[in-house]
Formats: structure tokens, C-alpha cells, sequence
């Protein structure tokens, strides 16, 4: 008994020093970006604001677009989210409870293309979408996500968990196929449903380098690249507005995550993933 409470104060303390390594420099971020001092100098650390002020954030609003940038983004994400939450739950369905010639082989192609990197297919899709004429445009930014891999495996391991019995009751009292799918399956779905879009949503605020293919225009950039573009454009004493360009970046994510952090765990349990 002694050595079990030995062994969690240490498991404890360990967690709590890791967590301190994380968010330390975290924090600090957060207090240049409302330090007056770390405008044109890096102050030493420490704990508050030496000069406490909204400086960096108004110099941050007038040295970079970040409300084009933040539109951008979001556009993005919401199609993309839509798109690929839908689709995934669909192919999720057909392998879970469908019923088709290749089932089972289209799945291990499936499983097999998750672990093909997307480096090695930058190439070959750059070389695809500027012979279509789309590049510098949203298309080669959304097209992908109607085959949202990842998210069909997901799908298909939570739906698989459904007993058929209530989907069976609903065709015995006539439903179809697709008021089956939305009345049973969809609603039955929400946890891997919330899962899947702050999965997207995380993955297209953070990318990068795609849209900095794909994308010419520095008006139809995403945040990621748009960060990075005046991180790269500023004087390197900027710390404060760089600081604070980076702090309000991130601020959509971290509310995001906070609200559906819930769901994210329900999902894991429900699909059976949790080793």
C-alpha cells in the first residue's frame, strides 16, 4: 500500500514537471504579446509584464492582415470540416454495415494509403491540379477531403459498434436506407461526429505547407502561412507583435478544444481504439 502511494506521488510530480516544461514557455508567449518592453527588445523572463499593455496588439493589427487571414482560414475549415465529417461517416457506413463486392479489399487499400506519407504524394498532386488550371485557388485546398481516410476508419470502427437491431427496426417500420442513416447512425455518431471536426478543424488551421504551394495570392493565404509570411517580412526585435500575432492565432483552437474535449474521450471509448 505504502509503495502504491510512493508510486503515484511520483507519477504525480513527474506529470506535474512535464506540464510545467509545456506551458512555461507558453505563458511566456502570452506575456510578451502584452508587454510594452518586448516591443523592440526580448526582456528577461518572468512571470507578468514588465509594462503591461495592448501595444503589441494594435501595432499586430496594423502590420499584418490577420482578419483577411482569419476569414480565409475559416472558410476553409468549415467546408473542409463538412465535407469530410459527412463523407467519412457515409464510407464509414458502407463498411460497417454495407454489404458490397471488394468490401473487404477496398478497406486494406484504404488502411494501406493512411500510411502512404503526404510529402511523398506532394508532387505528383501539384503536377495533377496545375493541369486542371487550380492551383492558386480554394479547389486543391478542399477536393482531398471528400476521401477523408482517417476519418472513414474512424467512422466505420464507431459505427461498427452499433447493435444492427435498431437500425433493423427502422426498416421494419419502412424506413430506408438514407432515413435509416440519418435518424439512426447520424445521431448515434455525435461523439466520433465532434471527434472528426476538431480532428479537421485543427489540421487546416495548422496547415502549412499546401497552401504554400497551392496558394500564390498572399490575399487568399491561410493564418498558418500568413503568420509565418510576417514573422519572416518583421524585424527580429518585434517580439511583442509577433508574440501577439501568434497568441490571437491560436485562440479559435483553444476555445474549440475546451468545448469538445468531452466528446473527443466518449468517441475514443465508443470506437474501441483505446488500447
Amino acid at each position: 500500500m505504502k509503495k502504491a502511494k510512493i508510486r503515484k506521488a511520483v507519477t504525480i510530480t513527474v506529470l506535474f514537471v512535464i506540464l510545467a516544461i509545456v506551458l512555461t514557455p507558453l505563458w511566456w508567449a502570452i506575456v510578451l504579446s502584452f508587454d510594452r518592453a518586448a516591443t523592440t527588445a526580448l526582456p528577461p523572463f518572468s512571470w507578468l509584464p514588465n509594462e503591461a499593455s495592448l501595444f503589441n496588439y494594435r501595432a499586430a493589427e496594423k502590420l499584418i492582415d490577420l482578419a483577411r487571414y482569419y476569414g480565409n482560414t475559416i472558410f476553409i475549415t468549415i467546408v473542409n470540416t463538412l465535407i469530410s465529417v459527412f463523407f467519412s461517416l457515409m464510407c464509414g457506413y458502407a463498411f460497417a454495415k454495407g454489404d458490397f463486392v471488394g468490401k473487404k479489399f477496398w478497406y486494406i487499400f484504404m488502411l494501406a494509403v493512411m500510411m502512404v506519407p503526404f510529402e511523398s504524394r506532394l508532387v505528383p498532386l501539384y503536377l495533377q491540379y496545375k493541369s486542371w488550371g487550380l492551383l492558386n485557388t480554394y479547389w486543391p485546398l478542399i477536393l482531398g477531403n471528400f476521401a477523408y481516410v482517417y476519418g472513414v476508419f474512424f467512422a466505420r470502427q464507431n459505427i461498427a459498434s452499433i447493435p444492427d437491431s435498431l437500425a433493423e427496426s427502422a426498416y421494419l417500420d419502412g424506413a430506408g436506407e438514407w432515413r435509416g442513416f440519418f435518424s439512426i447512425i447520424l445521431p448515434l455518431s455525435k461523439p466520433v461526429m465532434a471527434t472528426l471536426s476538431i480532428l479537421q478543424v485543427i489540421a487546416n488551421w495548422n496547415s502549412y505547407l499546401w497552401p504554400l504551394v497551392v496558394i500564390r495570392d498572399s490575399a487568399k493565404q491561410v493564418i498558418s502561412v500568413g503568420v509565418a509570411m510576417f514573422n519572416a517580412q518583421q524585424n527580429s526585435v518585434y517580439y511583442g507583435p509577433r508574440m501577439a500575432v501568434a497568441v490571437l492565432s491560436a485562440i479559435p483552437l483553444t476555445i474549440l478544444f475546451l468545448i469538445l474535449q468531452k466528446h473527443i474521450v466518449a468517441s475514443i471509448a465508443v470506437s474501441g481504439i483505446k488500447q
